[in-house]
């Protein structure tokens, strides 16, 4: 006998996908091949001045070996988006999303887009990877709102997804890590 699936308790709906994984795995900037060098700095002092989220990009693109431009506008799906990240060896594609100087304080999901929504559009990239940069502390809501956002994206994909944070602790690495890349030397 079958067992029924069970009831919403709000009127909600009851998806169930039967065979479906969700194959999720989250990941740090220490991941990436191009970023090796930020393994041998434990810790970097905090930069006195706030690189500009396009100071960020070109650094990114410039270690990653992406020689593409990409243009800021509101409605985008990501700042930076390419299929030249290597992971573990291997190429993969990877979407981030930059929060720069502008943004003050935490970072929250409602300070990542006019309206809250730029985790969401970040997710409809046809990427792999999906990394959120910002200068500061990043709340835990961020990454638990990826997180989410990584699991549909598995089940719609069939696919391993990645997802993670780049900080200010981590962009500090990185800027230590690379200061002639970022303009710092």
């Amino acid at each position: 006998m079958l067992a029924s699936p069970p009831k919403p308790s709000s009127g909600g709906t009851v998806i169930k996908l039967v065979g479906a994984r969700i194959q999720i795995a989250e990941i740090t900037c220490d991941d990436f091949d191009q970023f090796g060098k930020v393994k041998k700095v434990a810790s970097a002092p905090a930069r006195a001045k706030t690189l500009s989220e396009n100071a960020i990009k070109k650094g990114f693109a410039k270690l990653i070996g992406e020689s593409g431009e990409f243009q800021d506008w509101g409605g985008e799906k990501n700042d930076l988006y390419t299929s030249k990240i290597r992971h573990k060896g291997k190429r993969r594609s990877i979407a981030f999303a930059l929060k720069g100087a502008g943004t003050r304080g935490e970072l929250t999901p409602k300070k990542l887009g006019k309206n809250g929504d730029q985790i969401q559009r970040l997710f409809e990239s046809p990427a792999q990877i999906f990394v959120v940069q910002y200068h500061g502390q990043i709340n835990q809501s961020v990454i638990a709102q990826m997180k989410e956002f990584a699991k549909a994206k598995s089940v719609s994909d069939g696919a391993l997804i990645w997802y993670g944070i780049i900080d200010g602790d981590d962009t500090d690495r990185i800027l230590a890590a690379y200061q002639a890349t970022f303009g710092l030397k």
